[in-house]
């Protein structure tokens, strides 16, 4: 009897283990990692330790209206901080235009940050030259956003939660527009049930 109910116990256990993989698993059949780990595609993207409340940086839109990252809360935010003189930066947008238009807009937003206080026609031009013309257009003040996010490379990219946390950061750039990055930023921004444990707004790493 005690090894049939362990049988049950151990049947169940991996049924359960299966379910889990199921309903975390990301779009083109590639599942999340339950700790929130990236892909190894985005291999420089790196969980922040202690989950740290976001810099409370300005930036404007194409309009010239005040935002700040406060305005966003709610849904998840990538924020990505680019130049028009960062090669490595260009050659990411397209990319990253390509997963905006992936992902789903309710649930996880993209900011470009230029960090030249360029007029913004000539960076509207500047996306669209390089293939990213999707993409909108958002300017900050150089040193209040490098000081806030504490930028030591460009492009520099950080995903911030829903709550305001800063999640994950990646220094340099990456493919963003590979399925397995959709399918991950998809799945952790995903809705969940009251009182859930999820990647993206749990507690702290230890």
């Amino acid at each position: 009897m005690k090894r049939r109910t362990r049988l049950i116990f151990i049947l169940s256990a991996g049924f359960g283990s299966s379910l889990i993989a199921i309903v975390l698993r990301g779009i083109s059949g590639f599942s999340v990692d339950l700790r929130g780990q990236p892909p190894a595609v985005l291999d420089k993207l790196k969980l922040t330790q202690q989950r740290p409340v976001a810099p409370a940086v300005s930036f404007v839109d194409a309009k010239g209206k005040a935002l700040s990252l406060a305005d966003f809360r709610g849904r998840y935010v990538l924020v990505n901080l680019w130049a028009t003189w960062c090669a490595p930066c260009i050659a990411e947008l397209p990319a990253l235009a390509r997963l905006n238009a992936s992902l789903p807009q309710e649930r996880v937003t993209i900011l470009p940050i230029d960090l030249e206080e360029l007029d913004a026609a000539r960076v509207g031009y500047f996306l669209k030259l390089h293939g990213a013309e999707a993409m909108p257009v958002y300017i900050g003040r150089e040193q209040d956003v490098m000081r806030g996010f504490v930028v030591n490379e460009l492009p520099l990219t950080v995903l911030i939660d829903a709550n305001g946390h800063e999640l994950a950061r990646a220094a340099g750039p990456q493919k963003w527009d590979d399925p397995a990055s959709v399918a991950y930023l998809t799945a952790i921004s995903a809705p969940r049930p009251a009182g859930s444990q999820h990647a993206g707004t749990s507690a702290p790493p230890r």
